[in-house]
């Protein structure tokens, strides 16, 4: 068939110059022809029928009013688009055509067509031979659904573009015309992709053609069915037809049709000379014909044969490129204007992707929230940890009258406690959102949140912060000055950072109040592989200015975790049986620094999972608050469990040197038990004793850095700390020291008895000095001692504080106390200013003990009993314990030279319960000493001295 408009014209004027008459034009084919004879048949009044042009220009009836055709127009295409589109929701689509007049024309009509139906087209782009750039721009408006109008010439260059630009697969569709069979195969020299490339890109495409035997099994109005139709034309034509056949078939009966409609009408009007006589010039007949087009309505082989407008309401039918093959999945008829999936008999669609793609990149809202097995199981350990600490907060109220538990500062124990409740309660809190208590209820929930983890770390850390710090002033205090710190000053400590806390919140809350937002985190693909954008979004507990009310609190409470670090690494050393939590406190408040540290990094680190969030923090909480509460408190328990008679256990603790004259409360357990229980508490008094050497040994280090002057006399070998021998017994000491040979080895052996609320204790310490030159002793250390309750006072077996800590209490004379700190007689003259005092001795002299002053020190290498009378050294005689104290001028010449023995071969005894006996120099020296003192007359008493033992 030769597709030329002046050929065709030709012909067209030849036929209309010869006879017979023509009544009708039946063609043409190619739109370049049959549009030109189109625009002129009118002319001849004569009606135009066309069973293979498309074209959808020729619908304009208004430019072509006389022509009809049997094939469906590319309008109806487009209505079969449409119906496609509604089928799988497509409303936002794209086109893409040749810059060429028919392919824009039928652009534009089908992008009026979907409008009128709800679709919207979001780029129409344009190309006249590079398609790259219009292809661009779809990209770039993220266009899916695309039709393309343009030849098959055109479109292997297009989908060449296509593959390069990777917009095919799971999530883009294209709409095509129909093109020859396997087009895409063909003439691919003409681009720069091979045919698989292009077919790969084509993958799913659909292509909307002309159906061209109907599907249906009734008979036609020529006796057959279509497939009869079929066969009988197929052994005519041997498969070499047009696949247009159908439609001309078609048409030689709406002519035939006509012709006999016309006939009936002169024969009804009784002028049936007038059919045979026409001319081009009757209107009449021109009339007649028309009308007879328009009521045509037969069953033809290309289905219903009926017009509207000179448009064919005929079938068309859905074809996807299935594995390699074009397959038919739908048919629409356009006279129901319905859409058949069924007519694609087993065939249907098929998509790369889990589904017909989207046409647009579909976007779904995800609410991330606790999952509600984490939230269950986090809920209940934390509800497991409020029983533990209740349990521990009842035990401690019901003991603490117990003197183990009484001396651990029970009330403060228990705001350790309720702090541990209440970081336990804020695990329910996190993890609660709107969807489980409602909008209006998650407000508040978000306000208590902070206020529940705020106050609950500074009651539990605020506690365990001031009992290290009365821990570390007892044992840092250089300035020999004795202080009481009491639970109340305490308490006070807790009660200022809880002010601050409160301080904080109140006005966090009033001038930035904490609300549930919204947060909308980064879009992420659907794992599951659907075409679908998710948009996790979070409801947080948020305020405008977040983060600085944050930063306040953060550094409030880091400065007071590194200071509680500071004062437990101080304290690392220390073990003190009155305080006797104090070591778990310290490991406590490492416990709590490590965990908030790491708990608060962390959080910070992952904030786009609710799940690992809450499961994070919520474990540091629960770590953190029940390794606090067990290291606090499980010793406690554990101790009590085992030894029910801890009270009993600490008196003889303290008192364990005078056990050979005070009461143990044997009388409710036998002689075996009560020599066991000794045992056992003398070898644990030898390890504490060791402990505290250790101590001394480092205070003594620091008393070197400190006055590095006094320190090679004071710390020399001959004076030392009293504590290398602790572990022999009172009596042992005592012994040894009576064999002594050195002139200057003194033993003391005294009962104190009982003063305020000290326990009476024999007590044997030794002394062993050597002065050579005597000069002024400077006070080493002194203990700060822990408050005790004030039921002490009216405790008749209460044990004085000082007598639980290690070690030995030596410090000033408190000049309040008399007459503890002061000599025995109100007429011993001052030794003043001793610092220059010089003290020659040619042999061994018994050694000088000064009085406590501001300028003066002590000897602390001493360790002695507690000692209610005064000792005074009597030059030229014995040490005698009544007599009046004697100056040194007595005995001295008047060149200041002294010439005296001291001896000590006098048997004294305090009172009855002392069995030990003043041992001393049993072999006389001579001594030549001489004493220059400023015209002083020095006088030499020995003070009393508090046993503080462990």
């Amino acid at each position: 068939m030769e597709c030329d408009m002046a050929t065709g014209l030709k012909a067209f004027f030849e036929s209309l110059a010869r006879p017979p008459r023509k009544f009708m034009v039946f063609g043409g084919a190619c739109p370049s022809v049959t549009s030109p004879i189109a625009t002129s048949v009118h002319w001849w009044n004569l009606v135009q029928l066309s069973y293979a042009d498309t074209t959808p220009s020729l619908s304009q009836r208004d430019k072509y009013p006389h022509f009809f055709r049997t094939v469906p127009s590319q309008n109806d295409l487009g209505a079969a688009r449409v119906k496609l589109f509604q089928l799988f929701n497509w409303t936002k689509i794209a086109t893409l055509h040749q810059d060429y007049p028919r392919f824009s024309y039928a652009q534009s009509k089908q992008v009026k067509m979907a409008e009128e139906n709800g679709i919207t087209t979001i780029v129409e782009a344009t190309f006249a031979d590079n398609p790259r750039p219009a292809l661009d721009q779809l990209k770039e408006k993220g266009a899916r659904i695309v039709m393309g109008f343009f030849d098959e010439h055109m479109a292997r260059r297009v989908f060449c573009e296509v593959y390069r630009a990777k917009m095919y697969g799971a999530r883009h569709v294209w709409i095509l015309p129909e093109y020859q069979s396997e087009w895409w195969k063909k003439h691919v020299n003409d681009t720069a992709c091979t045919g698989d490339q292009i077919g790969q890109a084509l993958k799913g495409y659909i292509a909307t053609d002309i159906l061209t035997l109907s599907a249906n099994e009734e008979q036609t109005i020529s006796g057959r069915t279509p497939l009869e139709y079929k066969a009988l034309y197929d052994a005519t034509r041997n498969g070499d037809y047009s696949d247009y056949h159908g439609y001309a078939y078609d048409g030689i009966w709406v002519m035939a049709l006509a012709i006999n409609h016309v006939i009936k009408m002169f024969e009804k009007e009784n002028n049936l000379d007038a059919f045979f006589d026409f001319k081009y010039d009757d209107q009449k007949m021109l009339d007649h014909f028309s009308k007879a087009m328009n009521e045509t309505n037969f069953p033809g082989v290309t289905g219903v044969v009926q017009f509207r407008e000179g448009e064919r309401l005929g079938c068309t039918m859905h074809k996807q490129l299935q594995d390699g093959e074009m397959v038919k999945v739908a048919e629409y008829y356009a006279i129901t204007d319905s859409l058949n999936l069924s007519s694609g008999s087993e065939n249907k669609f098929k998509w790369e992707g889990h589904g017909p793609p989207s046409d647009v990149q579909m976007l779904e809202i995800l609410n991330l929230r606790v999952s509600k097995i984490v939230f269950a199981v986090l809920t209940t350990i934390a509800t497991a940890g409020i029983i533990m600490a209740v349990y521990f907060l009842i035990f401690n109220m019901k003991s603490r009258n117990q003197r183990f538990i009484k001396m651990s500062s029970p009330f403060l124990n228990n705001l350790i406690i309720m702090g541990g409740i209440l970081t336990y309660g804020s695990i329910f809190l996190l993890g609660l959102d709107h969807g489980m208590v409602g909008d209006n209820s998650f407000k508040a929930v978000c306000t208590a949140r902070g206020w529940f983890l705020c106050i609950g770390f500074t009651l539990a850390f605020g506690a365990m912060f001031s009992k290290t710090w009365r821990v570390h002033r007892i044992f840092t205090n250089i300035k020999m000055k004795k202080k009481v710190i009491r639970d109340n000053q305490l308490y006070a400590i807790v009660g200022v950072m809880l002010v601050v806390d409160l301080i904080i919140l109140i006005t966090w809350q009033v001038v930035d109040p904490v609300e549930p937002r919204e947060v909308r985190l980064d879009e992420r693909q659907d794992p599951n592989g659907r075409d679908v954008i998710l948009i996790p979004v979070m409801l947080n507990c948020k305020s405008q200015r977040t983060m600085i009310w944050l930063s306040i609190i953060y550094i409030y409470k880091g400065v007071l975790m590194i200071f509680g670090l500071f004062l437990a690494w101080e304290t690392r050393h220390v073990s003190i049986p009155a305080l006797n939590d104090s070591k778990y406190i310290g490991m406590s408040v490492y416990n709590v620094v490590i965990m908030c540290v790491l708990g608060v990094s962390l959080s910070f680190v992952i904030t786009d999972n609710p799940n690992a969030s809450y499961g994070l923090v919520s474990t540091f909480i629960l770590f953190c608050t029940t390794i606090t509460l067990c290291l606090v408190f499980g010793p406690k328990v554990i101790e009590l469990r085992i030894n029910p008679n801890a009270n009993e256990r600490i008196r003889v603790v303290g008192t364990l040197d005078k056990s050979r004259t005070c009461s143990t409360n044997a009388g409710t357990m036998d002689s075996e038990c009560k020599l066991r229980g000794l045992a056992m508490e003398k070898n644990e008094l030898a390890k504490k004793l060791s402990d505290q050497t250790k101590i001394v040994k480092d205070l003594e280090t620091e008393y070197t850095k400190v006055a590095p002057e006094d320190a090679p006399l004071l710390f020399s070998d001959e004076w030392s700390s009293g504590l290398e021998n602790s572990t022999m017994s009172a009596r042992s000491r005592a012994e040894s020291n009576k064999t002594a040979t050195s002139p200057v080895s003194v033993t003391f052996n005294v009962h104190s008895s009982k003063i305020n609320h000290t326990k009476e204790a024999v007590v044997t310490p030794q002394v062993t000095s050597s002065l050579s030159t005597a000069q002024p002793l400077i006070p080493r250390w002194s203990e700060e001692v822990p408050d005790d309750d004030d039921d002490d006072e009216h405790d008749p077996d209460g044990m004085d504080l000082y007598a639980n800590f290690g070690g030995v209490y030596i410090g000033p004379p408190d000049k309040n106390e008399d007459p503890l700190t002061d000599p025995l007689t109100s007429d011993i003259t001052s030794a003043g200013n001793t610092n220059s005092l010089d003290t020659m001795c040619t042999d061994g002299i018994a050694e000088f003990h000064r009085p406590f002053d501001d300028v003066m020190g002590y000897n602390d290498s001493m360790d002695i009993g507690l000692i209610d009378t005064h000792v005074p050294i009597h030059p030229g005689g014995v040490i005698d314990k009544l007599s009046p104290v004697q100056s040194v001028n007595e005995k001295l010449s008047s060149s200041g030279s002294v010439n005296d023995t001291f001896g000590m071969n006098d048997i004294l005894s305090s009172n009855s319960s002392m069995n030990d006996t003043f041992s001393g120099l049993n072999n006389k020296t001579s001594s030549n000493c001489s004493v220059s003192n400023g015209g002083n007359t020095p006088t030499v008493p020995i003070y009393k001295y508090s046993s503080l033992l462990d």
